[in-house]
């Protein structure tokens, strides 16, 4: 982690140390789940309002939704579905071991913490939000977390989107699609998703809670077939067979077992997806914290047992190695097409409600700071339609995430910089807690990991920072250049605000 940055951090927080803090800490909430439904609603508009902002969006998510928002967001059966290949590809069905590593490192670590920071800020615009109050004379930073988080999350749709295609073209018997093919076929999924956005957050809320039960059903579907169905099982040594990927003419194992890390950043990520949805949760501070916690935790401990039994259900390693769908292949010789196709339309309905919750992450992060004028033409983006529904701020998510399609539809180029976006974003943020949590300048939040917390972020911060390394050195033209270029497009983006609101707090934000 960069010395100067870390530096600047603690001196920007110490200089508040003898501040009043009154909108960045509000009162206590009221703790306890016997509020009626108008007093909890009540206390959430208080809380609001003690930020800065009037309640504008409609709060209907409960913690079930809550709890929805991430899973769905994470979606991990389904996104091992497609997006195994890249662990296998560097380190073969052994790297099911990094990928219980990087897992933990994931959940346990950068999850806990920002959990903890979305108790204490539960604000549409997550890490935007959280940077900007912690560390106030870096408003570009904060800005730029916010700006990398619209990356990840624009990216991740049209990644997922990309994901999609070869699955779906295949029940229509289409093989062998060209490049130019797997775009259209993935702008026509992001479009329709757009659709259901704009329909209204209980729409979008329906959505996920389908998606909800499609990803659950998907992990158990596949967990049981896979225990039930008679097949030649592979033996133990599976294991920890890398199917070639290091040893001579390639990588050192020990390469290949980091760089297999990545997976699980792939798989489990979008860790304050609640934060960015709290506007529209009830009794926010506890249940976006605590809807986190539990889906990364049910996250990482159904793709463990997901991951163990696809490995040991593998027909052979090196057909697998080949395969462009491996885990349809491995499903297809272990179950038969019939069930695999079932568990594939399952998938696809739990990766549909993914992308929604992620492009609807990505709007409430747009529409966040153009509330506090930090955008161009904050006005328009900040605009509700009749469901209250941030309309234009979709459109613009919209058209980023055509746009990166339009610019790759190679999967793994738009996986990993959707993982290096969100590792920076994390990051940053988790030095920023780290450094509130040391002087204990966090406002008060229902979700406390207490004592623990020093070590958590200690923890998250060394992952974040190996995490990115690992990305850029996996891909560094693509990877580490294309996120180059992802930052200075946003330093043209913040350069057009215009100077009179620029980098200012504005907490009012606007209100038409």
């Amino acid at each position: 982690m960069n010395h100067g940055l870390v530096s600047v951090l603690f001196q920007t927080v110490e200089s508040r140390s003898e501040e009043t803090m009154t909108i960045d800490n509000p009162p206590p909430i009221a703790p306890g789940n016997s509020e009626s439904l108008s007093d909890v609603a009540a206390i959430d508009e208080s809380h609001l309002e003690k930020f800065g902002y009037k309640q504008e969006l409609n709060r209907a998510l409960g913690l079930f939704s809550s709890f929805g928002v991430q899973f769905t967001s994470i979606s991990v059966g389904s996104v091992l579905f497609t997006t195994i290949i890249v662990g296998f590809g560097f380190f073969g069905p052994a790297s099911f071991w990094p990928f219980i590593i990087g897992g933990a490192l994931q959940v346990f670590g950068v999850g806990l913490a920002v959990a903890q920071l979305v108790s204490a800020f539960p604000l549409s615009g997550g890490v935007y939000q959280i940077i900007s109050r912690l560390a106030p004379k870096q408003q570009w930073l904060a800005w730029q977390g916010g700006w990398w988080l619209v990356v990840a999350h624009t990216v991740a749709v049209s990644a997922l989107s990309v994901s999609m295609v070869p699955f779906i073209a295949g029940w229509f018997g289409i093989d062998d699609l060209s490049n130019t093919q797997i775009t259209l076929y993935a702008i026509g999924i992001i479009v329709l998703v757009t659709l259901v956005n704009i329909a209204g957050v209980k729409a979008a809320a329906l959505l996920n809670n389908v998606g909800v039960v499609a990803e659950a059903a998907i992990i158990v579907m596949v967990i049981v077939a896979l225990v039930v169905a008679k097949y030649p099982h592979a033996p133990s040594s599976v294991l920890f067979d890398t199917g070639g990927t290091v040893g001579a003419g390639g990588n050192p194992a020990w390469m290949g077992f980091l760089f297999a890390m990545i997976l699980p950043a792939y798989a489990i990520s979008s860790f304050d997806a609640t934060g960015n949805a709290a506007e529209e949760t009830k009794n926010a501070a506890r249940n976006a914290a605590w809807g986190t916690v539990l889906a990364n935790t049910a996250a990482v401990i159904g793709g463990t047992i997901f991951f163990y039994l696809l490995v040991h259900a593998i027909p052979d390693v090196d057909a697998v190695m080949k395969s462009d769908t491996p885990v349809k292949l491995i499903l297809d010789s272990a179950v038969g097409s019939t069930l695999t196709t079932i568990f594939e339309a399952v998938a696809i309905v739990a990766l549909m409600a993914c992308i929604a919750m992620l492009q609807l992450t990505a709007v409430r992060v747009v529409w966040s700071q153009a509330r506090d004028r930090q955008m161009p033409a904050a006005h328009w983006l900040h605009k509700l339609n009749g469901n209250r529904v941030p309309m234009n701020a979709t459109f613009v998510v919209t058209i980023i995430s055509i746009a990166v399609c339009c610019w790759s539809s190679l999967l793994s180029v738009l996986s990993a910089m959707t993982a290096l976006a969100w590792a920076l974003a994390y990051g940053v943020v988790v030095v920023v807690g780290f450094v509130a949590v040391l002087r204990k300048k966090l406002p008060d939040h229902p979700f406390n990991l207490k004592a623990a917390s020093p070590f958590v972020f200690v923890i998250a911060i060394t992952w974040s920072v190996v995490l990115c390394a690992l990305l850029v050195w996996s891909d560094w033209l693509r990877v580490g250049v294309g996120m180059l270029v992802a930052i200075a497009i946003g330093f043209g983006i913040y350069a057009l605000i215009p100077s009179a609101h620029r980098g200012k707090l504005e907490r009012q934000g606007i209100h038409d």
